[in-house]
């Protein structure tokens, strides 16, 4: 069985909720939770809020004209697929973009519903920020990049090697429109991966890697990548001010 105290989750027979009212658990709900140490999942339309979420402007482009926030789902508290097919917010309307924000999230959980929810509504933007991803959850998050246009993550210490695994996989990609890597302690070895995989792609749009640590260098790298790719329609590249700023890709 599971040996880990229950701590924080026998403090949960009442929560606060997000506009401060107590909201209460059901019986079978606490009991899960101090079962298993995690709180259950949890998720909200974003119906009338989007402008109070802080989205980066890239994202907020993505969603479909005039998007009220209905069709946008934030996740309060992570879970698994099995989970996120209960909740409400997630099963019903359309859901065309999802947020996992300031939670410790598993990459695994974050990919099988994103291509759930790709595949059984019309998900096409994935944003994920301050979620402790690491680097294998960057490698996750490679394989969503065949099912949506816009991913931005921003905060989730995916590094060199998760931005790898991306690369790769942005390489041969034909879909992803829109890409936000800020962030996210990629240094120069993780530009060098994504100068390779822009050599190559023909449908990347918008790429911020902005707050990262890739240096001249790799700045210089990803620079000749693009002049390298005659079929590259990349428009908009934001980095730091330092090494080049906001400024339509050469």
């Amino acid at each position: 069985g599971n040996s880990r105290p229950p701590n924080s989750a026998a403090g949960q027979g009442a929560r606060k909720g997000e506009n401060g009212e107590t909201e209460a658990m059901t019986s079978v709900q606490l009991f899960n939770a101090i079962q298993s140490g995690k709180r259950p999942m949890r998720c909200e339309k974003l119906t009338g809020i989007i402008s109070s979420q802080n989205f980066p402007e890239w994202v907020v482009e993505s969603f479909p004209p005039k998007e009220d926030g209905s069709g946008v789902v934030r996740v309060i508290v992570p879970g698994t697929l099995k989970e996120a097919t209960t909740q409400e917010a997630l099963q019903r309307g359309v859901v065309v973009a999802i947020t996992w924000q300031n939670e410790p999230t598993n990459g695994s959980d974050v990919i099988d519903i994103i291509k759930h929810y790709q595949a059984a509504s019309s998900l096409s933007t994935v944003h994920i920020r301050n979620c402790f991803l690491g680097v294998s959850g960057g490698k996750y998050l490679a394989k969503s990049l065949q099912d949506i246009s816009t991913l931005f993550l921003d905060g989730n210490d995916i590094r060199d090697g998760g931005c790898m695994t991306i690369s790769a996989a942005l390489a041969a990609n034909t879909n992803l429109k829109t890409l936000g890597l800020v962030n996210e302690s990629i240094g120069y070895q993780g530009a060098r991966y994504l100068a390779n995989a822009l050599q190559f792609n023909m449908s990347l749009t918008k790429l911020d890697i902005s707050g990262n640590d890739i240096e001249k260098d790799g700045c210089r790298e990803i620079a000749f990548a693009l002049q390298r790719n005659s079929g590259s329609v990349l428009k908009y590249l934001k980095m730091d001010q330092k090494v080049g700023a906001l400024r339509p890709a050469l």
